[in-house]
């Protein structure tokens, strides 16, 4: 109980420490954002609840005054672990005899065969479109394959993310071409 209160009173008094150094530099006290102005604590020391560690009168009546307390017994176990960090026979791994799981081998193929699958459909489809004799054929085709087929929604967010970004950009000439058709006015 004595150590209890003897360590409140040192955190109260580091608190008081620390609000006159705040103060003497300048700046507002610790308290002054939950009170909103300059706050210093008083010297007082108030307990809000220092009644509740009293015993009630009606306890008295249950206080044993020969009641003696037992000590406490601490396990010691027979058979102690020692540890010896030194007995580690490796000292340097290598990793010479090391494999990768099946299931990580077999992941990273599929995910590179993925790739591989989607930047092959696409410069088909690019080639197609690039085959087609007009202008007009080529964005009905391109129309037609967006409404029939798994392309351009594929597959994934992912790959539609792809095709939003770079799929159908127009090249720098056939940009400008375009800004120059756009900007002319035709009435």
């Amino acid at each position: 109980m004595e150590a209890a209160s003897e360590r409140k009173t040192q955190i109260m008094e580091k608190r008081k420490l620390m609000g006159d150094k705040r103060m003497s530099m300048g700046m507002k006290s610790f308290y002054a954002s939950v009170m909103g102005s300059i706050f210093r604590m008083s010297d007082e020391q108030r307990n809000a609840f220092a009644a509740m560690y009293r015993r009630h009168k009606a306890d008295a009546q249950y206080v044993n005054n020969n009641y003696v307390d037992d000590p406490v017994e601490e396990y010691v176990p027979i058979y102690q672990t020692v540890f010896d960090d030194d007995r580690d026979p490796v000292h340097e791994p290598t990793f010479s005899k090391h494999r990768i799981p099946l299931q990580i081998r077999c992941l990273e193929r599929y995910h590179n065969s993925k790739r591989e699958y989607a930047d092959q459909f696409k410069r088909e489809i690019k080639l197609l479109i690039d085959n087609q004799s007009t202008a007009q054929e080529a964005w009905q085709f391109v129309r037609t394959m967006a409404y029939t087929t798994l392309w351009p929604p594929l597959h994934t967010r992912k790959e539609l993310k792809i095709f939003e970004l770079d799929f159908c950009k127009l090249n720098p000439q056939e940009q400008k071409r375009y800004n120059k058709i756009m900007a002319t006015n035709f009435s």
